[in-house]
């Protein structure tokens, strides 16, 4: 009797979880929000024990949520557990944003730096050079000034959650940064390419210039001769 009783609690306890969870067909990616970290417990609830401690911007596997506020999710070590839904975001952490933003700033500073010592290089320290290197300079002071300023509000984890809107502005302060970048890198590569194609032309018309008098007097002193 008290083993048959142990079953249909079992057997109740099964469908209710069904019940309670809708699993989806193909578990979609969710993160860790701008939190310092979260608990993941062994079940839907607080009285469930604790089986991991997750830190902002984790990437999870959602498999399932329920209607008291809890999705079942499931690690990128493989680890299954549940979570508080208000906890997690459909966006990575603010952070991680900023890094892939100051590698590709990075990125950008080390091109603009090799453009600028090949039109060194083709210009002979010109006016225009000297204008251009002040602008450029002026401009890698502001990205240094931007990433350090990166720097120090990312080192502390805490205050990530307290200054999301300061990260967006800087978000887009960064992406006009590196559209402007691209197109003057885009207009350097273009003065170069113009600057090459110039000296070859010269180079041609001074060749010219050099053989046309020859072939000249060849044709004079050939002329003499049939005489």
């Amino acid at each position: 009797m008290l083993n048959r009783m142990t079953r249909r609690l079992v057997v109740a306890s099964l469908l209710g979880t069904t019940l309670l969870f809708s699993v989806a067909a193909s578990a979609a990616t969710q993160y860790v929000s701008d939190q310092l970290s979260i608990n993941m417990r062994s079940g839907p609830g607080t009285k469930y024990r604790i089986e991991k401690l997750l830190d902002a911007g984790d990437k999870l596997d959602t498999l399932g949520s329920s209607s008291n506020g809890w999705t079942r999710v499931r690690t990128s070590s493989g680890n299954t557990g549940y979570v508080l839904t208000r906890f997690l975001s459909d966006q990575p952490a603010a952070r991680d944003q900023v890094a892939d933003l100051k590698n590709q700033v990075n990125q950008l500073q080390s091109d603009n730096a090799d453009l600028k010592k090949e039109l060194a290089q083709a210009l002979h320290g010109s006016d225009k050079l000297g204008e251009l290197k002040r602008n450029l300079v002026d401009e890698n002071k502001k990205l240094k000034s931007q990433l350090q300023n990166i720097r120090e509000t990312s080192a502390d984890a805490i205050r990530i959650s307290k200054e999301n809107e300061k990260y967006r502005k800087q978000l887009m302060s960064l992406r006009s940064d590196v559209d402007r970048l691209k197109h003057e890198n885009q207009a350097l590569q273009s003065r170069r390419e113009g600057m090459k194609i110039g000296a070859l032309i010269l180079f041609g018309g001074i060749l010219l210039g050099l053989l046309l008098p020859m072939f000249r007097r060849r044709r004079g002193k050939g002329s003499w001769d049939s005489l």
